[in-house]
């Protein structure tokens, strides 16, 4: 068990110290654009989405690259991409060369994403899954707190160059945690399944990871891709529409510290709330139950009340956000365990994700300025109250689902 835990913790941080270069852009970018020679806003925005674009097709073909090379080795592979990425934003001086590196990062990230989940997909079973699940979400994302963190206070210092060669420097530094921790390969697609009286049928678990990608796609696009992406303009019209003076704190600086508030706490909420998945023999119930609470926490957002009095709901909402992404890994993860072809699963759920992410900005912003900010909080509420609505009457009436049945598919690794 501990062994299995620290391949966990090894990759999740691995993936960290990785993704704080990544992270570091979007603090950076904004502020720096032409002293990296870019010559407009707008070509922030483009590298600042792209990477998550180019991960569509790609994701694919990091699934075949896993039946085909061994886990390590895709790692070891995506540290190496990631380092050089980083250190080559310290010298990228066109917008041509910042979108070579932004698409190979993206390259890189569904490396990592991919391998980790297919990692916990082997090493963990029913009564763990979640806890890994949750463990890897909470650490992994230390990287964004460490990235926006110094990203932003280096930068400002010392330019773009030097922290850029910092963070490129410390990826590679995670090299010797890939051969002490990490196993050489992992079983993912030789799975047996047996059928008992009683059992699920095939046909329902292929019904389930339906609904589960499509609660997927619409909880990233909204909870992480939309509202990650307009949280600083949210606070900023919030700020506006306060009517007292005392506030000074800017919005963009508000939503940093709300942000690592939010990642800061993710390594002892996720865990916590990954174990109670486990633990739950209705695991769609545990679903509901988060939704609406997201659902809650949305409409109040949504509402012109005092600063001092929505910050609070804000922050609570942005650790329900990171708690439902986890169960929803967690219950996809179960699903694709049960099923023969785990690679082509997870790897069709992280492009369902990655879309969710990519779109998310896009059509907050669209919809912001056809509707309002406050009319399409409360649209993304009633979105998450109806997916929640649907988790309640399959965990109350479906007894053939195969996350309620707690004796469903027998499976047998064939090591051959």
């Amino acid at each position: 068990m501990e062994n299995k835990k620290s391949s966990i913790v090894a990759v999740a941080l691995i993936t960290a110290i990785c993704l704080a270069g990544d992270s570091m852009l979007y603090i950076v970018l904004p502020t720096h654009w032409k002293e990296v020679g870019l010559v407009s806003l707008v070509e922030v925005g483009i590298l600042l989405s792209i990477n998550r674009f180019v991960r569509l097709p790609l994701n694919p073909i990091i699934g075949l690259f896993y039946s085909r090379v061994n886990f390590r080795s895709g790692i070891l592979l995506a540290v190496l991409l990631s380092g050089i990425t980083t250190l080559g934003y310290g010298f990228a001086e066109k917008f041509e060369l910042w979108v070579v590196l932004r698409c190979v990062w993206g390259f890189a990230w569904s490396l990592f994403k991919l391998g980790a989940f297919l990692l916990i997909l082997q090493l963990s079973t029913d009564s763990n899954r979640g806890k890994f699940m949750g463990t890897y979400n909470g650490l992994y994302r230390l990287g964004s707190l460490l990235g926006m963190l110094l990203g932003g206070f280096l930068a400002d210092i010392y330019g773009m160059k030097v922290i850029s060669l910092f963070l490129g420097t410390i990826a590679f530094l995670s090299i010797p945690l890939i051969y002490k921790y990490l196993p050489t390969t992992i079983h993912t697609v030789a799975l047996q399944i047996h059928k008992h009286k009683g059992s699920s049928s095939f046909k329902n678990g292929y019904s389930d990871i339906l609904w589960m990608l499509g609660t997927a796609f619409l909880t990233v696009m909204i909870l992480e891709g939309m509202f990650n992406a307009m949280l600083s303009h949210i606070i900023n019209i919030q700020i506006a529409e306060e009517s007292a003076t005392y506030f000074f704190i800017g919005a963009a600086s508000l939503a940093g510290i709300l942000q690592a508030v939010r990642w800061g706490s993710l390594p002892f909420l996720t865990p916590r709330v990954g174990s109670l998945v486990d633990k739950s023999k209705m695991k769609p119930f545990v679903l509901f139950v988060f939704m609406i609470m997201a659902t809650l926490s949305l409409l109040i957002i949504s509402l012109d009340i005092p600063l001092l009095i929505w910050l609070p709901f804000l922050i609570v909402h942005l650790l329900i956000s990171s708690s439902v992404t986890t169960i929803v890994d967690t219950m996809v993860s179960e699903l694709a365990s049960k099923m023969s072809n785990q690679v082509k699963i997870m790897t069709v759920f992280t492009i369902i994700a990655d879309l969710g992410a990519a779109l998310g900005p896009i059509l907050g912003y669209t919809f912001e300025q056809l509707f309002g900010i406050r009319n399409v909080l409360v649209v993304c509420a009633i979105i998450i109250l109806f997916l929640s609505i649907r988790w309640l009457l399959l965990g109350k009436f479906n007894k053939h689902s195969s996350f309620l049945n707690q004796k469903n598919h027998s499976i047998a690794l064939d090591r051959n």
